[in-house]
């Protein structure tokens, strides 16, 4: 299949500049995204995920073999992706503090393959049942301008205690507020324009079906991933509670670990009033800005 794909370029392997490499590991449709969005500005990083420069990628013309693959839910081979993203590597912006890596790795080789590149410091796994991945996934919609993403489904499971409100443009806020819990918004009230005049489209492989069987051959692939950050003492676990809800306590978590005197990441995260004692952080492994958890 690789001999198919066209070439990604010939950039030199590795960061422009020597910056802290953190992944953001979970199912796909678990919110990696959004996480990733709003983490972003609060830790001043580069954030960018390899399914994004794939559906770039995919656009030109010379590249049909690549949409035809994508669009049938199959992940792409490791040669286009590693193309892909040493080249975006290589133009990592000079404010940039950090780079954070959505989508990728998602095999134990291709977070060996990313090692040799450039060491990751921190592994954030984000963690949610697939019932309400695939609830969410129904209702992802991104905006075909700006490539803002929202979300039109309210996930509200009592038993589990996840509590996922819809994800809509400010202008749609009367509508939101009369969603029923656990339901879809009705076609007459879900939004289909952006805040700044874009449409409101759904990608070629948010599909149920789709989507379930790529959740299960994530799953089959990711243990090995999340033991090989383990065993390195870099992997920190989020359980999802209320999607966006959620991001104060996990920047404070984040915060917990960096160490301010040698990573300037930290000093960017919210200065937030800490009710725990946190334990002392522990020496990081070469050179990481993350401590051992």
């Amino acid at each position: 299949v690789s001999s198919s794909f066209p070439s990604c370029g010939t950039a030199s392997a590795g960061l422009s500049r020597s910056l802290p490499l953190w992944v953001i590991l979970g199912p796909p449709g678990s919110g990696k995204g959004t996480y990733a969005a709003s983490l972003a500005p609060k830790f001043g990083l580069d954030h960018f995920s390899t399914g994004d420069l794939a559906r770039h990628a995919m656009r030109r013309p010379e590249n049909e073999t690549l949409r035809r693959h994508m669009e049938t839910g199959q992940l792409l081979p490791d040669s286009v992706v590693m193309g892909l993203l040493q080249e975006r590597l290589a133009a990592v912006p000079a404010s940039a503090k950090a780079v954070l890596l959505d989508g990728f790795p998602r095999t134990l080789e291709q977070a060996r393959q990313l090692e040799m590149i450039c060491p990751v410091s921190m592994a954030l796994q984000i963690v949610l049942k697939d019932e309400h991945i695939l609830a969410k996934i129904a209702g992802r919609r991104t905006c075909d301008s700006c490539n803002r993403g929202f979300n039109v489904v309210n996930v509200h499971d009592e038993k589990g205690q996840v509590f996922m409100p819809p994800i809509l443009p400010k202008t749609a806020g009367a509508a939101a507020a009369a969603i029923p819990h656990g339901s879809h918004v009705s076609p007459c009230a879900e939004p289909t324009h952006c805040d700044c005049g874009g449409s409101l489209v759904k990608r070629a492989d948010d599909v149920v079906g789709v989507a379930a069987d790529r959740l299960t051959r994530h799953h089959v692939q990711a243990d090995p991933v999340l033991s090989y950050y383990g065993s390195k003492g870099i992997l920190l676990q989020h359980r999802v509670r209320h999607g966006v809800g959620d991001m104060d306590d996990l920047a404070l978590r984040i915060r917990a670990q960096l160490e301010p005197a040698r990573c300037p990441v930290a000093e960017m995260a919210p200065k937030v009033e800490v009710q725990y004692k946190v334990p002392a952080p522990m020496p990081p492994s070469r050179g990481a800005c993350l401590s051992r958890l």
